[in-house]
């Protein structure tokens, strides 16, 4: 997006059905974006990666859907495990995009 002139990335959603998997590999990411995002200056300003312009992202969102391995009738999620732990959790797919539509200011979208 930068590259092409376009609007920093601030967020980055995941959608998966696998808490195993999917929900833990995207909150794992997450935690590197905040890791990256205390790196980026120091205590005094000083930036400390060079690079950091291409760096935008500073949030990752972990979304779950009931569409294929995980079914929230036959399991029961690992809430005392935050790498199993979803942002959220959305009936599908469709579901999860319109959520994404509406967190980022696009209702219009959503309606159609």
């Amino acid at each position: 997006a930068f590259a092409n002139g376009q609007p920093k990335i601030q967020r980055v959603y995941f959608i998966g059905d696998n808490p195993d998997v999917d929900i833990v590999g995207a909150n794992m990411y997450n935690h590197l974006l905040q890791q990256a995002n205390n790196l980026r200056t120091s205590i005094s300003g000083y930036s400390l990666l060079t690079d950091s312009k291409y760096l935008s992202a500073t949030l990752c969102e972990s979304i779950l859907v009931c569409t294929c391995v995980y079914d929230s009738q036959k399991h029961k999620l690992d809430r005392k495990n935050p790498w199993k732990s979803p942002t959220t959790i959305k009936l599908n797919v469709l579901e999860a995009v319109k959520y994404v539509i509406l967190k980022e200011a696009w209702p219009w979208i959503v309606s159609c």
